[in-house]
């Protein structure tokens, strides 16, 4: 229910549907009204073609965990979620390939670079079918053509959820604290949220922002605020979920 109401929601589906609702009303002789929606649909392209929405309605997610600027001493070790990956072009290319999250993959090759004794625990699998349509086993391509030692890295790759994750990641580790936790920056609330409820002491590490210091009027540029827009209904409505569900015990984590 709640994947088919944030599908609904999309800025690029309300703009058909109220297209097609209007091209009804409009051949079936209500011209006011299709009309009136014609021009309430232009004027929705129009503001956010204009102005900023996307990014000021992901802006409060990617800033709410400020990245660290000095790490402890004491990381137990670093803990990346799935979700950079793409794994339909990697399985049926046969081409380990990253999304535009992937400076998730990225920035724990850093991070294993300048922390090498530290063990990489990957939690996320995903819902294909195949062996290769799966986020673990694209991070394994990945990380194996970086470079890092795969004697360091372990792979949960049965969870096709953050909360998925948040429990089933637990089986693979003694100490559940001091685990730096690395996600998209406007994903990180959600994330900590539900690993939060299930016992976890994460440190927040927020990679692959979206937004900077301000906002820019006037790019005219539609699809790239209705992308921005859809990321924020899909985590804004994530939070709101998890609260609901159970698997968050705050409606905004904070640090």
């Amino acid at each position: 229910m709640t994947s088919l109401l944030e599908w609904a929601l999309q800025p690029d589906r309300i703009v058909l549907f109220g297209l097609a609702m209007a091209t009804v009303l409009l051949v079936s002789g209500w011209f006011v009204a299709g009309r009136r929606i014609v021009y309430s649909v232009f004027a929705c392209i129009l503001f956010l073609s204009l102005a900023p929405v996307g990014e000021w309605a992901v802006s409060p997610l990617e800033n709410r965990f400020p990245r660290p600027t000095d790490l402890p001493t004491d990381i137990s070790g670093i803990l990346v979620l799935a979700g950079g990956e793409d794994t339909g072009i990697t399985d049926s290319r046969g081409v380990a390939s990253l999304n535009g999250a992937g400076d998730r993959l990225v920035e724990t090759a850093i991070l294993a670079r300048t922390y090498p004794d530290l063990p990489i625990l990957f939690s996320g699998g995903g819902i294909g079918t195949s062996e290769s349509d799966n986020h673990a086993f694209t991070a394994r391509l990945i990380f194996s053509g970086l470079g890092l030692d795969s004697t360091k890295i372990i792979y949960e790759d049965e969870s096709r959820t953050t909360a998925e994750s948040a429990k089933l990641a637990r089986r693979f580790v003694s100490d559940d604290s001091g685990w730096l936790l690395l996600t998209s920056a406007s994903h990180m609330p959600r994330a900590v949220g539900a690993f939060r409820a299930q016992g976890w002491d994460v440190i927040a590490f927020p990679v692959d922002y979206h937004t900077g210091d301000t906002s820019v009027w006037g790019r005219f540029n539609f699809l790239h605020s209705a992308g921005m827009l859809s990321v924020a209904i899909h985590e804004w409505g994530g939070l709101i979920w998890y609260r609901l569900s159970g698997v968050s015990q705050s409606w905004f984590p904070a640090p």
